[in-house]
């Protein structure tokens, strides 16, 4: 069995508008369950039968506000095309790929969505890029912050991708018996910019664990010299602080308080302690200097 050469193509603006006309004529059970499930859901599905898919998937969707989004609903048989909320400036773009069966045009306006990202991705490297030549030798308690937001972007775009490749999964599945995939040319594009945008999601998150990855080790490396600096002022601290106590007490004899250089020999046994705790650590190497990052170069 093979698409016919001809297929109806519907389109409406709105969800309300394609019910509307749906009262008005007799449909399928798929297409009742396809429209139930509209009404009540405001996020990807995809439904795939043998011969049938349909559902809607998130076309675009703001970083800070995820429930503000934009959704295309599609409907898809060997021989008819339903599609909701699609503009009308990416059905005169697929108009280059004369489709001839519904499972073209639908992968056209597919691969034509996706080439739009591009653009996106392309902006988001820049920034990754310029927050890392940021980061290098500069890394201070901001930022986490800007890391995590580089990281809400791409999961952002990861979150858009995702359900593209959904749907080329479930366009097999649901053609399987009746299409040769690999001789029609929109899937196949569909297929290569899903793999594309894929990859370069990948890649930058794995930067992005870097980055997230190295600002937690030199933080923790931080904290560690911070204690360490105060764990040395205190133990070389000690015998002046202990010594003051000492004599700083008021018991009725002190023998010390009537030398004639008292005063001199207690601020010596403190240099002298003092000095030589300094100098036990530092023979000890526990004196290393503090973890430093590479300076910031300057552009000439």
């Amino acid at each position: 069995m093979e698409f016919d050469s001809q297929f109806k193509w519907y389109r409406y603006m709105t969800v309300s508008e394609f019910d509307q006309q749906l009262n008005e004529e007799r449909t399928t059970q798929t297409k009742l369950d396809w429209l139930r499930q509209l009404r009540i859901k405001d996020v990807n599905f995809t439904r795939a039968e043998l011969g049938v898919l349909y559902g809607s998937i998130v076309t675009w969707q703001n970083p800070d506000d995820k429930s503000d989004r934009r959704f295309i609903c599609y409907y898809i048989t060997p021989t008819e095309l339903i599609t909701i909320g699609l503009s009308e400036h990416i059905i005169s773009l697929a108009t280059p790929f004369d489709p001839k069966t519904a499972f073209d045009a639908f992968y056209a306006i597919l691969s034509l969505q996706m080439n739009t990202y591009f653009a996106g991705i392309d902006d988001f490297e820049k920034e990754l890029f310029s927050r890392q030549d940021e980061l290098r030798g500069n890394i201070n308690e901001n930022s986490l912050d800007s890391i995590f937001a580089l990281r809400d972007t791409i999961e952002n775009w990861s979150d858009l991708i995702v359900p593209f490749q959904e749907l080329i999964l479930a366009g097999q599945e649901a053609f399987v018996a009746v299409i040769d995939f690999e001789h029609h040319l929109p899937f196949r594009l569909a297929k290569q910019r899903v793999e594309r945008l894929l990859m370069l999601i990948e890649h930058y998150q794995k930067d992005i664990e870097v980055l997230l990855d190295l600002s937690t080790t030199v933080s923790n490396f931080r904290g560690n010299e911070i204690m360490k600096a105060l764990t040395i002022f205190t133990a070389v601290a000690t015998p002046m602080m202990a010594l003051g106590a000492i004599w700083g007490m008021n018991f009725k004899n002190m023998p010390e308080l009537d030398w004639k250089y008292g005063y001199a020999g207690a601020l010596t046994l403190i240099l002298i302690t003092t000095g030589g705790i300094f100098y036990w650590m530092k023979w000890r190497g526990w004196l290393g200097a503090l973890v430093r990052m590479p300076k910031k170069r300057t552009k000439k």
